[in-house]
């Protein structure tokens, strides 16, 4: 509940800037953007947005490359899978990869909680602009396109949770000093 309501006080304060300033609420309907920006940058973006990670949640410093090489796994298995077999299967199989990655990457007494591993990988997988964009297009008048980016929104979330459980039962944690029983 506690997203809804950002995103409600998102949506009323598009609507709110709509008004004042006279634009039709036509204007609101999704369109796409021309990509301008070149791939090193959009690269090099993931690292920025590693050390925001690290800052936000007080990660350690030297958990930064781990969790990089994560953000670029994660990025890279959803753009191929995305490609080949859609958005929302696209997603769910970088979930499985990121949360299976993760546990294998945990183990061992020096190296990073799993949480933490998972944690910037997750965000690149989030999509909270798509409930942004289903509501102000439902506002725009576009019933259909609206609805359809919520449920899009629905089911990107639903693999990614889906996917997140499936990596993690794929690659079972090792408890230290825990032996198997007979």
């Amino acid at each position: 509940m506690y997203a809804v309501f950002p995103l409600v006080q998102l949506c009323v304060g598009v609507l709110l800037g709509a008004y004042v300033t006279g634009t039709p609420t036509t204007a609101l309907f999704d369109t796409a953007a021309a990509t301008d920006l070149p791939r090193w940058l959009l690269f090099a973006s993931w690292s920025v947005f590693t050390a925001g990670t690290l800052l936000a949640f007080a990660i350690p410093r030297r958990f930064f490359w781990p969790l990089l090489a994560l953000v670029y796994l994660t990025v890279a298995i959803q753009s191929a899978a995305t490609e080949l077999i859609g958005e929302i299967s696209g997603t769910f199989a970088a979930a499985v990869a990121l949360a299976a990655t993760a546990t294998l990457a945990s183990r061992g007494p020096e190296r990073p909680p799993r949480l933490l591993l998972v944690l910037p990988g997750f965000f690149t997988l989030t999509v909270g602009s798509l409930g942004m964009r289903g509501l102000t297009t439902l506002a725009g008048g576009h019933v259909v396109d609206g609805f359809t980016d919520l449920l899009e929104l629905v089911l990107v979330v639903t693999a990614i949770a889906v996917g997140l459980v499936l990596g993690a039962t794929l690659v079972p944690e090792r408890r230290s000093g825990s032996e198997p029983g007979p």
